[in-house]
């Protein structure tokens, strides 16, 4: 197998190229894709069967599904129903994608059961987000539950896809996908801290800052100094997180997977010590 490390920064050029051999089918799209750049699932398949054209099926068909979850996402925080609409015509295309493989028949009906799990997420979210306008001071186990339970998209919906593709898929793959959906979930929430804010969406960092900071405050401070707010007046604005991320890697380290697929376990190291360089590099002591 080509050298993880190698392989990963690799994986950055990677993306992009696999971005131009699937573009976004709607200009509407084009906001969500820059989400979809990850060439993870189209990588672990290539190691595991060597064959190209398999390979990039699965990314295809995670992307798709990625665009799904995310326009429903959208519809769900916005109440736009063209997103609604747009994730309805994502579902038709996923299926013809489906049908047109004789192979994929347990995974046709095996991804549908799955879509209907996720969506009790969103319920779940709008709930997390009344709290959250309420100022409710979040414990860490609510905190992480609230992290995960946003991930699993990745053990729930995608793993599917590599269930059904790799020779060498089990239970500790689809489980190593969650943690570091989980990881990079915390980056998008980094990343997004000001729009979250001001669209009143739940938001890891502003959680952890409740212990802290009043929501009240937080909501009325510009948007240039949110960031700052939550950075200088609250302890547990880094505290918490780089707990949950340091408990993630923990966990990884310890979960077995197949020796063609280790390079999963190798990202997981780098998003966490992304974060923690993120985290504490703009904490003021």
């Amino acid at each position: 197998m080509v050298d993880s490390l190698a392989s990963i920064e690799k994986m950055i050029s990677l993306s992009t190229l696999l971005s131009a051999y699937d573009p976004p089918l709607a200009t509407e799209l084009q906001i969500f894709d820059y989400k979809l750049l990850d060439p993870t699932y189209f990588v672990a398949t290539y190691f595991d069967t060597n064959d190209l054209q398999e390979a990039l099926w699965v990314y295809r068909i995670v992307r798709l599904l990625a665009r799904y979850v995310l326009l429903s996402d959208r519809f769900f925080e916005t109440g736009n129903k063209t997103y609604a609409l747009l994730a309805k015509r994502m579902h038709r295309t996923i299926g013809r994608c489906l049908m047109n493989r004789s192979e994929t028949h347990y995974l046709r009906y095996s991804l549908n059961y799955s879509l209907r799990q996720f969506w009790t997420f969103w319920k779940f979210e709008q709930h997390i987000k009344e709290r959250v306008l309420e100022g409710h001071i979040f414990s860490y186990k609510e905190i992480r539950y609230f992290n995960m339970f946003k991930s699993s998209d990745a053990s729930l919906i995608y793993s599917r896809v590599l269930d059904n593709s790799l020779p060498s898929f089990n239970s500790n793959i689809s489980l190593v996908l969650h943690y570091n959906q989980a990881l990079l979930d915390i980056l998008d929430d980094w990343e997004d801290i000001e729009e979250d804010v001001h669209t009143g969406m739940p938001n890891l960092f502003v959680m952890t800052a409740l212990r802290n900071v009043p929501y009240s405050r937080i909501k009325n401070t510009s948007t240039e100094n949110i960031r700052n707010l939550l950075v200088n007046e609250s302890d547990s604005y880094s505290s918490y997180v780089i707990k949950l991320v340091c408990d993630y890697q923990s966990s990884i380290q310890n979960i077995f997977v197949p020796r063609n697929l280790k390079f999963l376990k190798f990202l997981s190291d780098r998003y966490a010590n992304t974060l923690r360089g993120l985290i504490t590099s703009s904490v003021v002591y």
